[in-house]
């Protein structure tokens, strides 16, 4: 309970408070559990005193001087606190809801298990200070200073930190959900294993933190600098790093699947295991990156620059690397099942014994023994240079012949010739057909078969018409050796010439 003397001083007025203070330093003042809500207590001098369990909802205490005061489990809902100094006070668990602490001072302050919601502490500093568990969700925090502070398992979602400064701060557990991060100092934080969902931390300085395990998803890190982080095993998928520096990063088994990128340093990172499926790769640089085992499924790589990269055993199917620089890259046992590429992607002076062509290690190129010089690069640009055309049961080989007639004549640039056939057993055939280097295979390969199909159904609507019924022999399945085929094709695309004596 509150001392009746010191109570009713402190509501005389902060004027008559402050003399008494002046003159009777050393007693410390008892306003314990008192009722002081509402009061002007502008300037008062209440340092060292005991404010345990008062109420000072909606009290003006700017610049007031509570400094190692103890404020514990005390309330202060829309208490105006303007410039106050709380320095090594203690707040723990109070209530400071919808509050106005802009500019205080808080340099080591108690504030854990607080409530901070929607309170306003704008400029405020709070260094060294120990806000483990607060609650302090949408608070504007807006170039605070909060270096060395605690903030373990504290809940600040959709907190404005913008321009804030927490170097060193420790963060682990904390939710930072939909957090204005933007321009942020969080130079080596601690963030570990730490929800940043849908955060903004565009422009952030993220150089040496910690985010092991954290959770990013849908965060925007677009120009930021996560220089020597660590990030190893953190959920980033569908983040925003395009423009980003991330030299010499630990994001290893990390989640950056869908992520954009796009332009970004990962200069020395190491993306060991990372998975990058579907990322937007466009124009990074991953230079003496490690990718070991990395996921890159369907990831756009066009005119990433790879060199010195490890990317054993990556996994690149599916992947765009058009124009992408692999020179000196190591990728021994790597995947390429249809990545797309062509004579614009480098590999000059690659280090690489075999590749695979199929995942789960199928297809082995070379079969047997490592590659020669130059092999490498010639076996994928001339797969590059190749649509596959496959067809599940049999193929009618006159309207194939037709088709791919008409689709030469309108196409002219693409020099369309079949390269191969293979027979895959249960009436599979794959039809190989070379295409010019510059060709747009996917657009040619739709047409091809699109006017394969009409044609097809064109042959079997006048057999029909004609009585004639279902066609047989040279005409569709029955060619079992490929190179009856081909003679039969040469046949059906040159019969000027197959009719000569």
């Amino acid at each position: 309970m509150a001392n009746t003397a010191h109570l009713r001083l402190i509501k005389r007025g902060v004027k008559h408070w402050n003399a008494w203070r002046k003159e009777k330093f050393s007693d410390q003042p008892d306003l314990g559990e008192a009722d002081l809500s509402g009061l002007d207590l502008r300037g008062a001098n209440l340092i060292g005193a005991n404010l345990n369990h008062a109420n000072l909802t909606g009290a003006d205490l700017s610049g007031a001087y509570l400094s190692v005061a103890d404020l514990s489990d005390a309330y202060l809902s829309e208490a105006k606190l303007t410039g106050a100094n709380l320095g090594k006070a203690n707040l723990k668990a109070v209530d400071l809801s919808f509050a106005n602490l802009d500019q205080a001072i808080l340099i080591e302050t108690r504030l854990t298990k607080a409530l901070l919601v929607e309170a306003s502490l704008i400029q405020a500093i709070l260094n060294f200070a120990d806000l483990s568990r607060t609650n302090i969700s949408k608070a504007n925090l807006r170039k605070a200073h909060l270096i060395k502070a605690t903030l373990l398992e504290a809940n600040l979602s959709d907190v404005n930190l913008h321009g804030a400064n927490l170097n060193r701060a420790l963060l682990g557990e904390a939710d930072l959900s939909r957090a204005d991060l933007s321009n942020i100092n969080l130079s080596k934080a601690d963030l570990s294993f730490a929800r940043l969902i849908e955060a903004d931390l565009h422009g952030a300085n993220l150089n040496g933190i910690i985010l092991i395990e954290a959770n990013l998803r849908g965060a925007n890190l677009q120009g930021s600098t996560l220089k020597k982080g660590q990030l190893c095993r953190a959920n980033l998928g569908g983040v925003d790093l395009s423009h980003a520096d991330v030299k010499n990063t630990n994001l290893s088994d990390s989640d950056l699947i869908n992520a954009n990128l796009s332009k970004a340093l990962f200069v020395d990172t190491n993306l060991n295991a990372a998975q990058l499926a579907g990322a937007n790769c466009r124009k990074a640089s991953f230079l003496h990156a490690n990718l070991h085992q990395a996921n890159l499924n369907e990831a756009n790589l066009t005119a990433a620059d790879l060199r010195e990269a490890d990317l054993r055993k990556a996994d690149l199917s599916r992947s765009q690397i058009q124009g992408a620089n692999l020179s000196m890259t190591n990728l021994t046992a790597a995947c390429f099942e249809e990545t797309l590429l062509n004579r614009t992607t480098q590999f000059d002076h690659t280090i690489c014994e075999y590749i695979y062509l199929k995942k789960n290690e199928q297809g082995r190129q070379p079969s047997h023994g490592k590659f020669l010089t130059g092999e490498l690069a010639e076996l994928l640009w001339t797969s590059a240079e190749t649509i596959n055309l496959t067809f599940h049961k049999g193929v009618n080989w006159t309207a194939f012949a037709n088709a791919l007639k008409r689709i030469q004549r309108m196409y002219p640039q693409a020099q369309m010739g079949i390269q191969c056939i293979e027979h895959k057993g249960n009436g599979v055939i794959l039809v190989k057909v070379h295409t010019a280097p510059h060709a747009d295979q996917e657009k040619v390969h739709q047409e091809l078969m699109l006017a394969y199909v009409n044609t097809r159904r064109q042959l079997h609507q006048q057999q029909q018409g004609q009585g004639i019924g279902q066609v047989s022999t040279p005409e569709s399945i029955q060619l079992k050796n490929p190179q009856d085929i081909i003679n039969h094709l040469f046949d059906l695309l040159n019969p000027a010439i197959s009719s000569l004596p």
